[in-house]
This record gives structure tokens, C-alpha cells and sequence, in this order.
């Protein structure tokens, strides 16, 4: 007699089941995790700038002042992002920079082409070095080379303190009032004594809008026009500084390259206070508000938004 063999197995309704189980379980988790990773990047950025605000601060007890914004306004100029190397653990960066040379010239390689893991917030992008070289406006000679960052210097209300006239035309390098200005710009040697609104009241460094690409811009002019080119180096306001004078970027369709604003979901711009602490402040804060945050001599009141 032959014996009869059971098998037992799923039918494909009950696989189809599953498997729609399992998708719908995935659509419910998949939003959680992607916050949850979102989050994280967020506190990795948070705590870039509080190593920033950590150099500021000894930068500041070693020369007795905040670090420069910018030392020139040609491609011979350095940036804070500069000043700072040193008091990052990244004095090897630092040391190998030849005064002497353009800032596009191999001579200085390792000093504007060492991507530099604390000036990338990943939630925009990785440390990199691929940005192009300012070049006085004109096409660069170098593209695609240059250390990227993603934080910039509080320069105040006007982007172009310390500046008179345009880079072409400046009289004057350093000049500033204490009620427009911030404690980093081209320049600038601010001491602590200098900020009577208060350290703890006063932004340092804070994320960098990049705005859209303009229409029609030419391919190799792109980082110059959204203010994303060198970082290491001085020559471009837009890349190096940022300002009070509009309020924050609205969103990432915000056409100005001279506001701060973040790639973050929440749209929350972290910042590095002269005090070392950091905050995130949201799109809608007002634009006095800002401006109060942004100077080192106005004497206004600045409200507590934590």
C-alpha cells in the first residue's frame, strides 16, 4: 500500500498576506527611522559647532581676540575657517598654508584641499573637498578642489562689515559700528571687552543658506552665485559670512545667499554662541530678534527662546 505524504506549505493568498503585512509595517516604520537618523545628524551638527565655539573661545585666550573673519579680500586671503585649524587639532592643515601664494596654487594644497570633517553638517552633505576657488568673480582657475563647509561666520547686521565701498574700491578694512556689527567679519579683531551685549547674547557661527542656483548662471559659476565656494580661503563675503540684516532663509526656495538657514527637516538653524553654547533657531524668529543676536554693541534685550 502506498502511503500517503502530507505536506504542509502557505498558499499564495496567505504569502500575498504576509507580504502586504510586512510593506505595511515598513511604510509605518520608515518615517521613524528616517527621524531618527535625521536627529542624529542634527546632533552631530550641534556638536560640530560646539567644537567651533570651543576654538573661538581659545583662539580668543590665546590672541586675545576672536578670530579674524577675513585677513584680504584677493586670492591671497584667508577666513576664520582658517584661524580656527589650530585650535581644532588640525595644526598639520594649518602649518602647511605658504602666505606667499595664491590660495589656487598646489603650493597650498594641504591647507585648502584637506576636507575637514567638522565644518560639514551631514544633513546637507559629507566633508569634501569640492568646491571651486573664487577668482575676483571671474571664472576660477581651479574647480571642484577646495575644502567645502557649511557654517559662516556672523559678520552682523550687513554682510559686508568692515568693508567701505565695494572689494574693488575699499578704503577701509576693519571699520565698524559696535551696533551693526558682529564679533566676526573682514578685519575684525574683536576682544570680549568689546561685546557689551553680552557673550552669552551674541552669535559666532551659525549654518549657512545656500540658496537655489540662478537661472542661466554658467555651470562653472554655480558656487560663486549661491556663496558655497572655498571655505579655507577669504576671498568671497558670500561664502564666508552671514547676515542679521533679512532674518533667516525661509526655506531652501529662499533666493539669498546672505542668510542663515540649515538642511535640516525641521528648518531649525543651529548656531555657536561667543559662550561656546549652541542653539537652534527657528525661520519665524524675528528679524529684531536676530539682528539683537547678531551685534556685539546695540544694548538691546534679547529674549530667552529656549
Amino acid at each position: 500500500m502506498r502511503t500517503r505524504i502530507s505536506r504542509a506549505g502557505f498558499t499564495l493568498v496567505e504569502v500575498l498576506v504576509v507580504i502586504a503585512i510586512i510593506g505595511l509595517l515598513i511604510a509605518l516604520l520608515l518615517p521613524a527611522i528616517q527621524a531618527a537618523r535625521e536627529s542624529a545628524r542634527r546632533t552631530q551638527c550641534q556638536n560640530n559647532l560646539k567644537q567651533i565655539g570651543v576654538a573661538v573661545q581659545s583662539h580668543h585666550d590665546t590672541r586675545k581676540h576672536f578670530p579674524m573673519g577675513r585677513n584680504k579680500f584677493d586670492q591671497y586671503a584667508v577666513s576664520w575657517a582658517f584661524f580656527l585649524l589650530p585650535y581644532m587639532e588640525e595644526t598639520a592643515i594649518y602649518n602647511s598654508y605658504d602666505s606667499k601664494a595664491r590660495v589656487d596654487d598646489q603650493k597650498n594644497f594641504a591647507t585648502m584641499r584637506t576636507p575637514v570633517e567638522t565644518y560639514a553638517c551631514p544633513s546637507r552633505r559629507k566633508a569634501a573637498a569640492d568646491r571651486n576657488f573664487d577668482n575676483n568673480e571671474a571664472p576660477p582657475v581651479v574647480l571642484g578642489a577646495a575644502t567645502l563647509a557649511d557654517y559662516s561666520a556672523n559678520a552682523g547686521i550687513q554682510l559686508m562689515t568692515g568693508m567701505v565701498g565695494s572689494d574693488d574700491s575699499a578704503t577701509s578694512f576693519g571699520a565698524y559700528d559696535r551696533a551693526e556689527a558682529g564679533p566676526i567679519f573682514s578685519g575684525s579683531r574683536i576682544g570680549a571687552r568689546q561685546v557689551s551685549d553680552g557673550l552669552s547674547k551674541t552669535m559666532a557661527i551659525a549654518e549657512r543658506h545656500l540658496p537655489p542656483v540662478p537661472a542661466n548662471t554658467p555651470p562653472e559659476m554655480e558656487h560663486l552665485a549661491i556663496g558655497d565656494t572655498a571655505s579655507i580661503a577669504g576671498d568671497t563675503p558670500h561664502t564666508t559670512f552671514r547676515a542679521s540684516q533679512n532674518g533667516l532663509a525661509t526655506g531652501p526656495d529662499d533666493t539669498s545667499r546672505d542668510k542663515f538657514g540649515s538642511s535640516h527637516s525641521s528648518g531649525i538653524v543651529q548656531a555657536v554662541f561667543l559662550d561656546g553654547h549652541v542653539r537652534g533657531l527657528t525661520p519665524e524668529v524675528a528679524v529684531a530678534v536676530l539682528k539683537a543676536m547678531s551685534t556685539i554693541g546695540g544694548d538691546e534685550i534679547t529674549p530667552d527662546l529656549d
